[in-house]
């Protein structure tokens, strides 16, 4: 009992109110009341409109049509003047301009089985986001300068066409940039275009500085037919520049992972010199293999596998190779994976993030002595 008496809690009284005054019943009554005649106040105005509530007073924009005093009545000549502001002294300016609409040259497609179902449809980098909004952005990022599309109706089935769509750009290497960002994992590769795919809605390739799509509306075997169809024929009538890929061709086919080849503008690996670089993941040795691969300058290609090597050195281990067929190599282990770089004259390339560094040098002397092609 004394421990008891100590602690605050024992000698704390219960307190519970077992009776409510009358003044605090009446005031919550009346609240109540109160609510309940805002809530009704409310519902009963908004089952009637008063369309007085919006009508435009005609006095009230009086003031507005008088002319303008002072600095504020004459405006600059310029951007202003053009869109139909009045021009400096009073006088009245010429009728704004309109902007014109974005011309090209129609797409043409004469196959059998197809029917244009509207005019050939163009944007520029400007309103591409009223075609495409949401991934206009992307595109712009990559130099985009046209988009043209056009829809086809494929006559032997009702209801069913073909969408082709063709973004061109100011190189090939940036139509390969946004082409490989959207390249879907699951395509098959094709056999009329290099940088190109199949899905199962339709054809996506690269040809010279257009990424091409071909997207069928359903999966009819009439419609998909024809998609390819279109698809072929667009790969043939497009001009063939493969400007600025140069590393891309270097990249070898054997054990490619094809889904993976991505191009980097610049700062690849975290170098500033590094710059145009080709990427792409092959399968060897039981394990997949980062590789990539730039094409420079000799003098630049050299300045950058040196910089690459002390940059390597001051976080991790570094170990220069025995030269390979005319390339100079090194090996570095950097945060626990293992890098094997190599420089050729105007080539620069290696592997990267490499687990085993056993199995990364050898694809990469194989690569230099021209056994993985």
């Amino acid at each position: 009992m004394a421990n008891e008496n100590k602690s605050g809690a024992g000698n704390r009284r219960q307190f519970v109110r077992s009776k409510i005054p009358l003044p605090e019943r009446i005031a919550s009554v009346v609240i109540v009341g109160l609510l309940a005649g805002i809530g009704i106040a409310i519902a009963i105005k908004g089952k009637h409109f008063d369309p007085n509530l919006f009508a435009v007073r005609p006095d009230s924009l009086k003031s507005t049509a008088a002319a303008v005093e002072g600095k504020a009545g004459t405006a600059p000549a310029g951007p202003a003047a053009a869109a139909g502001a009045p021009a400096e002294g009073g006088e009245e300016p010429a009728p704004a301009t309109p902007t014109p609409a974005v011309k090209g040259e129609p797409m043409d497609i004469t196959l059998d089985g197809i029917k244009p179902m509207s005019d050939t449809e163009f944007y520029t980098a400007d309103n591409l986001y009223e075609k495409i909004d949401g991934r206009a952005p992307a595109y712009q990022s990559f130099n985009v300068v046209q988009l043209r599309c056009r829809s086809f109706n494929i006559l032997a089935a009702a209801g069913s066409y073909v969408d082709v769509y063709e973004y061109r750009f100011d190189s090939p290497v940036d139509a390969f940039g946004m082409f490989a960002m959207e390249r879907d994992p699951k395509g098959r590769p094709l056999d009329f275009a290099p940088d190109g795919y199949s899905g199962e809605m339709g054809y996506f390739f690269r040809q010279g500085t257009v990424y091409v799509q071909i997207i069928a509306s359903d999966q009819k075997a009439v419609t998909l037919t024809l998609a390819k169809a279109i698809a072929q024929n667009r790969a043939k009538e497009l001009p063939a520049d493969d400007r600025g890929l140069a590393g891309r061709r270097q990249l070898p086919a054997a054990g490619l992972i094809a889904d993976s080849v991505s191009y980097v503008p610049e700062n690849a690996q975290g170098q500033a010199a590094f710059k145009d670089v080709f990427q792409a993941k092959y399968n060897f040795g039981g394990a997949e293999l980062p590789f990539f691969i730039m094409v420079a300058a000799p003098d630049d290609a050299a300045k950058a596998w040196k910089s690459f090597q002390d940059f390597c050195g001051k976080f991790g281990a570094v170990e220069n190779l025995p030269d390979v067929n005319g390339g100079r190599l090194f090996r570095a282990k950097v945060f626990g994976k293992w890098k094997v770089v190599y420089q050729r004259e105007a080539d620069l390339g290696g592997v990267y993030d490499a687990t085993d560094e056993t199995n990364a040098q050898a694809f990469v002397e194989k690569y230099l002595r021209g056994e993985i092609k």
